[in-house]
């Protein structure tokens, strides 16, 4: 993006010499107009997950409150009136709703619900209102909400990746086929524009340039960091990046350390596939796109088998 930034401001400053130029005007238009597409793929390929996160967690909490709240009441109800299935049927610790599943939590708090409901006229002696059973289901509802969100992130990020890549390859072929050809009828009536949108084009990025891929890893569901995860990284050699400038054009593989974390200081731009692995853990293959000049960061959330 760097090398087109500067393609871009060079065309624009010498406006003038080629506005009546319908040819070249038609070439760099059709250019220019990819790099806002560009850049909206570019921002949607790493969405900030932590706020999606973070809401998850706060939800899940309030729902666990108010159902071991709901509980509680069910459980002293049972006792009261020696009714050992109902207190069989909502005997579920705290500890037992913070390490279920997402989906096995959300069914044990319709467990409870359900069966506040059955008794609500019984269990209104015990503290138990309408308004609070309809606060349970609103907590229900609430964290059930936020369950697809992570993987919606996710597969905007795969979505975002894929139309980099087409939209990259597609500036490319404008560069090659139109402007760096149309560019030659400038070079000696302004041959000072020619030098420049040269200079740009070529020199300030070759792809040689390396940059830093950083890496984080944790668990899914709002868990911590992973440590031991490999990461396998290849080049995709029928995509930007060549098979001369890679200095590993097989792979590259790294561990994450004890916070989850792994950088590698050296890779050209171009697009990458990673392959995620961790014993216990689901297998990802993930695609990403390594801009030069910039660092490209990644984020992957683990699921156990």
């Amino acid at each position: 993006m760097s090398r087109y930034y500067v393609i871009n401001s060079t065309c624009q400053k010498y406006n003038d010499t080629w506005v009546d130029d319908a040819v070249f005007a038609a070439s760099y238009h059709q250019w220019s107009a990819l790099i806002p597409l560009i850049e909206e793929n570019r921002d949607a390929q790493t969405p900030e997950t932590t706020g999606i996160t973070t809401d998850k967690i706060a939800k899940r909490a309030i729902l666990i409150e108010k159902t071991l709240f709901m509980e509680n009441r069910l459980q002293s109800y049972a006792n009261t009136i020696g009714n050992s299935e109902l207190l069989e049927s909502v005997s579920y610790s705290a500890s037992d709703l913070k390490k279920a599943r997402d989906t096995v939590v959300v069914g044990i708090c319709n467990t409870v619900r359900a069966k506040a409901t059955a008794n609500a006229a019984d269990i209104e002696a015990y503290g138990v209102t309408a308004a609070l059973i309809t606060d349970l289901q609103d907590a229900i509802d609430a964290y059930s909400a936020t369950l697809p969100k992570p993987k919606a992130a996710k597969s905007q990020t795969k979505t975002a990746t894929e139309n980099l890549r087409e939209l990259f390859k597609k500036s490319e072929k404008y560069l090659k086929e139109h402007l760096d050809l149309d560019i030659a009828v400038y070079k000696t009536t302004s041959p000072e524009f020619y030098s420049q949108y040269n200079t740009a084009r070529f020199s300030v990025s070759t792809g040689r340039r390396v940059i830093a891929l950083s890496g984080k890893v944790i668990m899914a569901d709002g868990g911590g960091p992973v440590k031991g995860v490999t990461f396998t990284i290849t080049a995709q050699l029928n995509g930007s990046a060549k098979a001369g400038l890679v200095e590993n054009p097989k792979t590259i593989v790294k561990k994450s350390a004890a916070k989850g974390n792994f950088r590698i200081a050296n890779l050209p731009e171009g697009t990458y596939q990673v392959v995620v692995k961790k014993i216990g853990f689901k297998e990802q293959v993930l695609t990403i796109t390594v801009a030069s000049g910039e660092t490209t960061r990644l984020k992957v959330e683990l699921e156990k088998n």
